[in-house]
């Protein structure tokens, strides 16, 4: 291999599984038989090793328990917690989130200045569903467990 060839393979290696290819060296695999091949062979060889491999581990081997009580002993390490935000917390901010929007509609119907309330509604909704969306991902292991989501 050519040391521009070599370089891509390193860009190459350097990506997590299943990261899309950067242009470049998509373009250097379109026009270079030997790289393209070479990607080829060490895809479907990780593929097949992955399947090999996932068969045999168990999750209740003591390699995975020693792996997770290292992992729990870093956080103490370098300070992390495994705080949450408690429910009545979520609870009380989205109450006061929708009890603000109910007085601004009743004052906004007082004034009725129509050119004001209409972006300050719309404000007020994009709020609303970023309020929704970022509860559901805080909480989603708890969606999971209550529904049972596999």
């Amino acid at each position: 291999m050519k040391k521009d060839c070599a370089c891509y393979m390193d860009r190459f290696l350097a990506l997590d599984r299943n990261e899309r290819l950067p242009l470049g060296l998509t373009v250097h695999l379109l026009f270079c038989g030997k790289c393209r091949n070479f990607v080829r062979r060490f895809t479907l060889l990780e593929r097949r090793c992955s399947k090999e491999n996932l068969s045999r581990i168990s999750c209740d081997s003591d390699d995975v328990a020693g792996i997770m009580r290292r992992l729990d002993s870093a956080y103490g390490q370098y300070g992390l917690k495994h705080e949450r935000v408690p429910m009545r917390h979520w609870v009380i901010a989205g109450a006061a989130l929708v009890i603000c929007v109910a007085l601004f509609e009743i004052f906004a119907a007082a004034v009725s200045s129509a050119l004001f309330a209409v972006p300050l509604s719309l404000c007020f909704a994009f709020t609303i569903i970023l309020y929704c969306a970022v509860f559901v991902g805080a909480n989603m292991d708890f969606f999971i467990k209550k529904w049972k989501i596999q």
